[in-house]
């Protein structure tokens, strides 16, 4: 976990560090934008949060293989919500320069049940393309333990 956490800051250093010094500002994206996510998925709204995404985005989650692409990450998107859970995000950073952004922070998903089911941090990378911020970049890196594979069966002695 301290791996998946080591990443992310250094990813977040990265973005600010490609940016020019003394040109970041805060916050990078709209609040209301980034905001927006959360809403509209705990509202059903797939296509509104695949809306969010750049048409080449990955979105990254821990224990799954990369989602590629707006239309895939709003499958993805649609099926989460199907499962019934809700999602609290919480912003810690947002900050940006030119047309890069960064959003960090932790979330919590509940199941139908309202109790907690996974809880993390997240990054996003944010480009403004075309006069619209679109997220390109999605980690989701969960802080539950990872659950062990299966032991391997032992092969039957002759």
């Amino acid at each position: 976990m301290w791996l998946t956490r080591l990443a992310l800051g250094a990813l977040s250093a990265g973005v600010v560090a490609a940016c020019s010094p003394g040109a970041s500002v805060s916050p990078g994206v709209p609040p209301e934008l980034k905001h927006s996510w959360e809403v509209n998925f705990n509202r059903g709204n797939a296509a509104a949060v695949a809306a969010l995404y750049a048409p080449d985005a990955q979105l990254l989650v821990s224990g799954s293989e990369p989602v590629k692409g707006a239309a895939a990450i709003g499958e993805a998107v649609d099926s989460m919500i199907r499962s019934g859970v809700k999602l609290r995000i919480e912003t810690t950073q947002n900050v940006g320069s030119g047309d890069l952004a960064y959003v960090y922070g932790d979330y919590a998903v509940q199941g139908g049940d309202g109790k907690e089911v996974d809880h993390g941090t997240y990054v996003e990378v944010w480009r403004h393309r075309a006069g619209d911020w679109k997220i390109t970049i999605d980690i989701n890196a969960s802080s539950l333990p990872a659950t062990p594979a299966p032991a391997p069966v032992p092969a039957p002695s002759s």
